[in-house]
């Protein structure tokens, strides 16, 4: 009894090359529609949408527990780099104004015992990085 049946791994694997075949097919034809451009589309955009209302509800569940979210954490840079920047043009003033009351001081005078020269006791200018 030669029959030339195939066996069942043969006939297992002929039936699932036969289906993904027709799966491939199936995908190949669904994908070059327009219907499915449009399709993803909508599906990103509601994918944005709810990325944005979740960093919303997480914004507000910040606030409420009292905590600094991401837009406190932006304001109170912003502010502080403003701060930052008035006192640095305070202090470039006040090493101004000083500078002169050594000079008138001075009269052609050396610098008292133990001061230090301008040059010596002004800051670095900072770089800034905003």
């Amino acid at each position: 009894m030669t029959e030339d049946r195939p066996t069942p791994e043969q006939e297992v694997r002929r039936l699932y090359e036969e289906a993904e075949s027709r799966l491939a097919k199936a995908t190949e034809r669904v994908v070059s529609s327009d219907s499915f451009g449009e399709l993803l589309a909508m599906a990103t955009e509601n994918v944005v949408a709810l990325t944005r209302m979740s960093f919303d509800a997480l914004d507000l569940v910040w606030s409420n527990l009292r905590l600094a979210g991401r837009r406190d954490i932006t304001r109170l840079a912003k502010q502080l780099g403003r701060t930052e920047d008035k006192l640095e043009l305070v202090l470039q003033e006040v090493e101004r104004i000083r500078d002169q009351v050594d000079g008138a001081g001075d009269n052609g005078a050396g610098p008292a015992a133990g001061a230090k020269p301008a040059s010596a006791r002004r800051r670095p200018q900072r770089s800034s990085s905003r």
